[in-house]
């Protein structure tokens, strides 16, 4: 069994993952919402979904459920909105 302290830090762990994941959550309801990607930065989601399949990779090596769980989540919103992006640029390059 782990001890209190463990359990407090695992506590902040998860806490910080659904925060920093759920971040990305009003940025995917917005372009969805408003049908436009435009303002989005291509470069900043492209670093950050290599940056979480990083985190994946890390928290699977350490064998880290909340870095797990949190970056196959974060990895699903920050992919969508980059293949949202992507789509819209792809249609303002084909008008």
């Amino acid at each position: 069994m782990a001890n209190p302290g463990e359990i407090w830090v695992e506590g902040i762990g998860v806490i910080a993952a659904c925060l920093t994941t759920l971040s990305f959550l009003p940025q995917a309801l917005r372009i969805w919402r408003s049908g436009s990607a435009r303002d989005v930065s291509l470069t900043m989601y492209l670093m950050m979904f290599a940056g979480q399949v990083m985190w994946l990779t890390y928290g699977v090596v350490i064998g880290s459920a909340s870095l797990v769980f949190s970056n196959i989540s974060a990895l699903i919103l920050v992919g969508s909105v980059l293949l949202l992006k992507l789509r819209d640029g792809a249609a303002i390059r084909v008008r």
